[in-house]
């Protein structure tokens, strides 16, 4: 069966998205950080396509990506 690797890097960004939105000073930053996750999590339910599937878990790990650098650009460390 193998390990799951689409569902551990939704989670991880998944939970860097929380910690962003936790750590955005200001409305405009935590409405862009919630706007991409929703547009991200629904992508597969407004497109049913095989290929939905593959661009929304590519999503979650760019978002994650993106999310780590907005924490590091906050000043927060991560250790």
């Amino acid at each position: 069966m193998g390990i799951p690797y689409h569902l551990i890097g939704i989670g991880i960004g998944f939970l860097l998205g929380i910690w962003a939105f936790i750590v955005a000073e200001d409305a405009k930053e935590r409405a862009f950080i919630s706007i991409i996750a929703i547009i991200i999590f629904f992508l597969p339910v407004v497109w049913r396509n095989p290929a939905s599937r593959l661009i929304s878990s590519i999503g979650w790990v760019v978002f994650g990506i993106g999310c780590y650098i907005f924490i590091k650009w906050q000043g927060v460390g991560i250790r």
